[in-house]
């Protein structure tokens, strides 16, 4: 296992933002053991971050699911197969989990195939942006196989039917198709896919760090909480968020950079919101 980040996975920095992408295209960047623990690495250096964004790189694949094949010959090799597919289901549920707890806006950056466990770190992402050739599917079915690490985090984004057929069909559906079901936020002609993806970060970038830890863990409980007691927790944070040290000045600073163009020129120029 590695000890950080840099091969099977890569990650830049420019201020706030961070950029991880992932670097095995020569297996459609399926997930063995080795690139989930590079992931977790490069999320935990990039902590401080306001904005993370998640790609598949320049490759025809965002993520085509766990790495059957290395499951296979370590089976093959006569290792303890269910110790290794349980420790395999422990760090995938770790990496979506450090994806879904990181304080910063993470974006999902789809340029190709997003199949099977893809869509697992898909659904972890806050934001997705996709490609208009970007695929989506969860194929396990189709190999008899339930899709048990995808189906409970995607059961938070989509409706039960909308799961349900991707599910038992086991069909691909195109980035209009994964729009439509809630999958994703945007689709954009594939060229421009890198352009709209730093024109997005760039504009929530602009936002208070501390606002967007708060507001991303408030989004996180309400889903779990019923209509009144949501109703009552919105007033009760936002009270508390008032108090939060130089929020005032935050709040000026930033309507200050929109009054300035920059929040209504990256609407413009992502042209999807």
């Amino acid at each position: 296992m590695p000890d950080g980040y840099g091969n099977l996975c890569l990650m830049e920095r420019d201020g706030r933002i961070a950029h991880i992408t992932f670097n095995r295209q020569d297996k459609r960047n399926a997930m063995s053991s080795d690139l989930t623990a590079e992931i977790r690495a490069a999320l935990r250096a990039c902590w401080d971050a306001s904005v993370v964004t998640i790609s598949g790189g320049d490759g025809p694949a965002f993520c085509a699911g766990a790495d059957l094949s290395a499951q296979e010959r370590e089976k093959n090799a006569k290792t303890e197969w269910t110790r290794t597919y349980h420790d395999f289901t422990e760090t995938w549920e770790q990496t979506n989990y450090l994806i879904w707890q990181h304080p910063g806006v993470v974006v999902a950056s789809v340029n190709g195939y997003c199949l099977a466990g893809g869509n697992s770190i898909l659904a972890s992402c806050d934001l997705a942006i996709a490609s208009d050739q970007a695929t989506f599917g969860l194929t396990e079915m189709g190999f008899g196989i339930f899709p048990a690490l995808v189906v409970p985090l995607l059961s938070k984004v989509i409706q039960k039917k909308h799961l349900a057929e991707l599910m038992f069909t086991a069909e691909r559906i195109s980035a209009e198709d994964a729009h439509r079901m809630g999958m994703v936020n945007w689709v954009v002609p594939h060229a421009e896919l890198a352009e709209k993806t730093e024109i997005l970060a760039q504009r929530l970038a602009t936002i208070d760090p501390v606002r967007i830890e708060s507001a991303k863990k408030t989004l996180n409980i309400l889903e779990h909480l019923d209509w009144t007691t949501a109703a009552r927790f919105g007033p009760t944070l936002g009270s508390a968020g008032a108090n939060i040290t130089d929020a005032t000045a935050n709040r000026t600073a930033f309507l200050g950079r929109q009054g300035a163009g920059l929040g209504q020129g990256a609407n413009a120029q992502l042209g999807v919101f």
